[in-house]
């Protein structure tokens, strides 16, 4: 990362719609989505990371960007991929939260100050959510180190 990229951000993909509705997308393909859904956005840039569950690395210009918004691109993204593909009927969610705690490896683990967010593609958002016990986490958290984002498809 160079100075010019002083954000990072990490993300993971989760993935709970059936086969027969959506093409499942591997590391790779879902990687591409974000370079170049991102790659238009300038203080942004995407790249694949080899990780056992972060898969893709944002870098981008905290000067330009909150997280939020990053987070916000990064659904969008994904979002209209799947509507060039003709995939609807579900939801895009990115779920971000700034880590606090120390890092447990070197990069490409998250580090402190960095943001890992999880790009959610589900049918039922709130099944979803209870499932991983959302408000719990997201209630653990100030305001300033979370965000959720939901883009419909």
């Amino acid at each position: 990362m160079t100075d010019k990229f002083d954000g990072r951000m990490l993300l993971s993909h989760n993935f709970t719609l059936t086969h027969d509705e959506v093409h499942p997308l591997s590391r790779e393909e879902f990687a591409q989505v974000f370079v170049q859904g991102l790659g238009n956005h300038s203080g942004v840039q995407a790249t694949l990371i080899s990780h056992p569950h972060w898969v893709v690395d944002v870098s981008y210009e905290t000067g330009r960007y909150t997280s939020a918004q990053v987070g916000q691109m990064c659904a969008e993204a994904l979002a209209t991929y799947r509507k060039q593909h003709n995939n609807e009927g579900f939801t895009v969610m990115a779920l971000g939260g700034e880590k606090t705690t120390p890092a447990t490896g070197a990069p490409p683990s998250l580090q402190t100050g960095e943001w890992g967010t999880d790009v959610v593609e589900t049918a039922d958002p709130g099944e979803f959510l209870a499932e991983i016990n959302w408000d719990k986490l997201a209630g653990a958290k100030p305001s300033e180190q979370i965000f959720r984002i939901d883009v419909s498809i």
